[in-house]
């Protein structure tokens, strides 16, 4: 009898493995879809049943948020295939740290957001930007020690849609002209307190890149020689111009009439 039992028992889990093993990887990563909406943390539980999901959560993850960048080469040995890397958690990202991004991730990178990092410098964007090709989003706010050469790395990151700047001070009318020419396909770029970028750069940005829906201006030292260029944009919808004293009402008059697909015009009202 007890022979009986354990053969009996034996079938059975050969009977769930083979139904489970009938599932397509499509139908599993919906099941695990549910389970990022419940509970993150239903996913770790999940890959720690057996090898099988393991692997199968390993491919499904696709946005990582890791809390130090010396973790960096043994999270993406484990997930691959991410779209999204974060990595405002890391304070310190090196240029070393960003090459073993762009080696471990490569073409399925789309978005990097290191907006709380330092230490990365334009040989290191380089390389991310030379490793993922189809990266379309870039967050490099606050890093104030960047500067035009680090542009010219960026530039080259021919399939950008959205880059943030906010706060790059050291990058000048050259740099952004760089970008601007080398990633056309701009729909957002903000250059909030980007105190070296004048009329010359922001002209270049509004000629070169004919698809941008949202340009952030804050701060910026420019005056109303840039706006016909500006006005020109046929997709432009949102414009922020708040602490741009360089611009006055003759300025305003012309966007007004100018352009006819904006729907957001930010300013500060002074005397």
């Amino acid at each position: 009898m007890k022979k009986q039992k354990t053969t009996t028992i034996e079938e059975n889990n050969t009977t769930h493995k083979s139904l489970f093993d009938r599932l397509s990887e499509e139908i599993i990563f919906t099941i695990l879809d549910f389970l990022d909406q419940s509970n993150p943390r239903d996913k770790k539980s999940f890959s720690l049943v057996c090898k099988t999901f393991y692997v199968i959560e390993s491919k499904h993850r696709k946005t990582l948020k890791p809390l130090r960048s010396d973790h960096l080469p043994s999270i993406l040995n484990r997930y691959p295939q991410i779209s999204t890397l974060n990595l405002t958690l890391c304070p310190r990202v090196t240029d070393s740290a960003l090459s073993g991004v762009a080696a471990s991730v490569g073409d399925s990178l789309r978005s990097v957001d290191l907006s709380r990092s330092r230490f990365f410098t334009g040989s290191g964007l380089a390389a991310l930007v030379a490793g993922c090709r189809n990266l379309t989003e870039l967050d490099l706010s606050n890093a104030t020690e960047l500067r035009d050469a680090a542009a010219a790395a960026i530039a080259e990151a021919r399939n950008l849609e959205r880059l943030w700047l906010a706060r790059c001070k050291l990058i000048t009318d050259i740099g952004i002209g760089c970008i601007a020419v080398g990633c056309p396909k701009l729909k957002l770029i903000s250059l909030k307190w980007c105190l070296g970028i004048g009329d010359l750069g922001v002209g270049l940005v509004a000629v070169k890149c004919k698809e941008i829906r949202s340009l952030d201006l804050s701060y910026l030292p420019i005056t109303n020689k840039c706006l016909p260029a500006i006005v020109k944009l046929q997709y432009l919808e949102e414009l922020i111009l708040e602490g741009c004293f360089g611009i006055n009402d003759d300025g305003l008059v012309a966007i007004n009439q100018g352009s006819n697909s904006l729907n957001v015009l930010l300013i500060v009202e002074y005397d």
